[in-house]
């Protein structure tokens, strides 16, 4: 009866749990030390350190390209069902401080986020008690007028990243005050959301200011190698959001890194076999890949390529990670941290059912503005042409 027994079980080509990719990988060698500097918000200290941070300010110039051979031929081999039909949700990344134009800087990219949710992490509070000078409120601490909101073209904003007490307590409550005030729902900041039929969740691994606050922010540790989340409090979390999707917004993430690292990978997984459908990154700054996993579809055995899940209840589905958007809007002065993308999502009864993207980018003025219109200049082509490879065209729209 055994062999018969095995022989029935749809799964038994699959590895040992924990033994493939991404929780087995060979890591780089050789990697330049501006490379390894990899800090998550819990030890973020940039000014204690000046040789971290010379080799932090080295890396937001040259990036971090490369990854262990199995994450760069585990992307290379995804296959993203392209858009058809109209899109469920329009996603952006980080949502920034950008200097001036406030009320207008987006108005050059609206046309582009035709979903019908529209989504995006504001990375800046917007408090009309605190000056928003740049270095007002701190080295890394950030403050927008807001103006700003007037011409976002966003109906969903994330308040939960590195960010959220840059102007403290005060600042995050008058930044509530002002997003309500312009007609945006909201998620990430003491409750999640339901919005159109879908849950809405949002955590961030941490904030730069770890003063205690008053508000819950659904704090993570994400960026730790053994990291001890709490995927019971998840849970807990999905439990308490009835809705026919759910969409997990993730501000997670090494900065300036064009790939994710196999930890993120897994910690997505997690938040698929929860009941994820869609997983939207930002916070390093630039794009990253995405991934197509196929839940309780035996036939696709996971590992390098292929992205796999079981769960209890054996039902069928197809979810997606975007690991990073990259940036919507930004001061940042190079051009891949100037340009992030518009990811187009389809949802439907078997979960995502096509995908597509737009790059856009925050040129001088400041304006947020589609990539295809800025190609005559050569490092805005450059950039086009590389997210062409890094993301794949068949899914582009």
């Amino acid at each position: 009866m055994i062999p018969l027994l095995l022989a029935c079980d749809p799964y038994a080509d699959w590895p040992a749990p924990g033994s493939y990719f991404p929780y087995v990988y060979q890591p780089e060698a050789d990697v330049e030390a501006y490379e390894e500097v990899a800090w998550e918000t819990e030890t973020w200290t940039p000014e204690d350190d000046p040789d971290q941070l010379a080799l932090y300010l080295l890396k937001a110039q040259m990036h971090r390209p490369g990854a262990p051979d199995e994450v760069v031929e585990h992307f290379a081999g995804q296959a993203v069902p392209p858009l058809a039909g109209a899109p469920t949700i329009s996603a952006v990344g980080d949502v920034m401080w950008v200097g001036d134009n406030w009320s207008h800087f987006a108005d050059g990219a609206a046309a582009l986020l035709d979903g019908s949710t529209r989504v995006g992490n504001l990375e800046t509070p917007v408090s009309a008690l605190h000056s928003t000078e740049p270095g007002a409120l701190g080295l890394y601490a950030f403050n927008a007028p807001d103006t700003m909101l007037e011409g976002l073209p966003l109906d969903l904003v994330q308040l939960n990243n590195n960010h959220s007490l840059d102007a403290g307590d005060d600042g995050l409550a008058a930044t509530l005050e002002s997003v309500a005030a312009h007609g945006y729902a909201h998620t990430g900041v003491d409750a999640h959301r339901a919005l159109e039929g879908v849950a809405w969740h949002a955590y961030t691994w941490g904030t730069n200011v770890r003063e205690s606050s008053a508000f819950e922010l659904f704090i993570e540790p994400f960026g730790h190698e053994d990291p001890i989340i709490d995927w019971h409090r998840v849970a807990r979390d999905f439990a308490e959001v009835e809705a026919q999707h759910r969409v997990v917004l993730l501000h997670w993430g090494y900065e300036y890194e064009y790939y994710p690292r196999p930890q993120f990978m897994v910690a997505a997984r997690e938040f698929i076999a929860l009941g994820a459908d869609l997983v939207l990154g930002q916070g390093p700054h630039v794009v990253q890949p995405v991934e197509l996993c196929s839940v309780n579809r035996p036939e696709v055995v996971p590992g390098v390529g292929a992205c796999s899940l079981r769960t209890d209840d054996g039902e069928p589905r197809t979810a997606a990670v975007v690991y990073s958007l990259g940036n919507f809007a930004t001061a940042m002065a190079t051009v891949p941290c100037q340009v992030g993308i518009v990811a187009s999502i389809l949802l439907d009864e078997g979960g995502v059912a096509g995908l597509g993207w737009e790059a856009v980018a925050t040129v001088d003025g400041p304006e947020v503005l589609p990539l295809d219109s800025l190609l005559d200049a050569a490092d805005y082509a450059a950039e086009s042409a590389r997210l062409d490879e890094h993301l794949g065209r068949g899914w582009r729209r």
